[in-house]
């Protein structure tokens, strides 16, 4: 939007099509959303939240703020997933606690015209791997921190081409509106570089995926720690241990936020450092949900759940309303896990398809309820969509060995934009 029509927009709100909350990546409809072709395909009007305005010092005299979609009589669209997420912290909020979080992201980089990796071989922290082209990383960490992401690490990560770079907490709904600016930012500074970033979760069968940890604390009224004891023993609190029992047993419905494409489960590999089934251990990777600091006043807990091609808003959003539901009804969690996860028994194994996680969210009446029917329709029907799509594109989509492989239009289909 031109400057000169910015204040116009702002007050009055920006004729948008209501339904795009309802596209698949590539712009194509899903029915039955309750967005789209029932309401005859309106507009929404997008407001913007001005606490989000920031010059992008990578864009030619550009700045950026943030807005959400409401109807045209002024209603919210609570499909839209900030809303969402705005939703529940306020739940959480009234029952007593703050939110503080951050997203943990891998990605790969590749020419944008080859698909080449900038560097090969899978030596994770090599500081000469960090230096495969110093001009463009530290742009990408100076101008990262210029719009208030704050980068505090970045390394190589275990494949070709692939990187970690990750940035301090923040408080609220601060914490996703900082992740889905570095993961735009980063993709529009890849581009200008002639370079493609990607955070689709497993674009390469024989490598390494893309997580995206998820870590997260709660401070009570007075801004102390709920989920570590005062004393500094290594002991779980009441509320933590019922917040871990509300993510454990949500796990599979989560699981659907967690690992939203058909691409995305494939990252549940034995061994490899993503999680499996629904478990949780004191520094332990290869667990579910992994206590971190425990004992300390940083105490957190580290969802290991979500991939690299998750939404931010809705990985808050649907770790909130398990933890809440934990919370509210006391549920306790299993015993920690000690040793290696991998292959145990008598726990709950984590979907590994995207129609199955689906299946376990609209079993779950409390995660549903949590995240209001509004956004529930629209976003099943989007994923049930995006299976059909897959299955119509992709050679015996339903026989057991499409987990162990990537077909090239799954790539073609999510690299890019995710």
């Amino acid at each position: 939007v031109p400057t000169r029509h910015f204040r116009h927009f702002a007050a009055g709100g920006l004729n948008f099509l209501l339904g795009q909350l309802g596209f698949d990546v590539q712009g194509f409809v899903a029915p039955n959303t309750g967005y789209l072709e029932e309401l005859g395909f309106p507009d929404s009007r997008l407001f913007p939240d001005f606490s989000t305005y920031t010059v992008l010092p990578w864009a030619d005299r550009t700045a950026r703020v943030l807005c959400e979609p409401h109807f045209q009589d002024g209603r919210p669209a609570m499909a839209a997933p900030r809303a969402v997420a705005r939703k529940l912290l306020s739940d959480l909020e009234q029952l007593g606690y703050r939110l503080y979080s951050g997203f943990e992201y891998e990605f790969y980089l590749v020419d944008s015209a080859t698909r080449q990796p900038p560097f090969s071989g899978i030596q994770i922290f090599a500081t000469l791997r960090n230096n495969f082209d110093e001009g463009f990383v530290y742009q990408v960490l100076r101008q990262m921190s210029a719009v208030g992401v704050d980068i505090i690490t970045s390394n190589a990560e275990y494949g070709p081409g692939q990187m970690e770079i990750n940035f301090g907490p923040a408080s609220g709904i601060t914490a996703a509106d900082d992740a889905f600016t570095f993961k735009n930012g980063l993709k529009e500074i890849a581009q200008r570089a002639g370079r493609m970033a990607s955070f689709m979760t497993k674009p390469y069968a024989d490598q390494s995926a893309n997580g995206c940890h998820y870590h997260h604390g709660l401070q009570d009224a007075t801004g102390a720690n709920a989920l570590a004891s005062a004393d500094g023993s290594p002991e779980l609190t009441d509320v933590g241990r019922w917040w871990l029992g509300g993510l454990i047993a949500h796990a599979a419905a989560l699981t659907a936020f967690a690992a939203p494409t058909v691409n995305c489960a494939k990252r549940y590999k034995l061994y490899s450092f993503a999680p499996t089934n629904a478990t949780w251990g004191i520094e332990n990777r290869t667990v579910g949900f992994r206590m971190k600091g425990l004992g300390g006043s940083a105490a957190h807990i580290e969802n290991r759940l979500p991939g690299g091609s998750s939404n931010p808003y809705l990985v808050l959003a649907s770790t909130v309303a398990a933890g809440i539901d934990g919370v509210r009804n006391k549920i306790e969690p299993p015993t920690a896990v000690s040793g290696i996860a991998y292959g145990m028994e008598d726990v709950q194994n984590l979907p590994t398809r995207l129609e199955w996680a689906i299946d376990a969210l609209e079993q779950d009446t409390a995660l549903r309820s949590a995240l209001g029917e509004e956004f529930i329709k629209l976003f099943v029907a989007v994923k049930r969509h995006e299976i059909a799509k897959a299955s119509a594109h992709c050679a015996d989509y339903d026989a057991a060995d499409f987990a162990n492989r990537v077909d090239e239009w799954e790539r073609q289909e999510y690299f890019e934009f995710l």
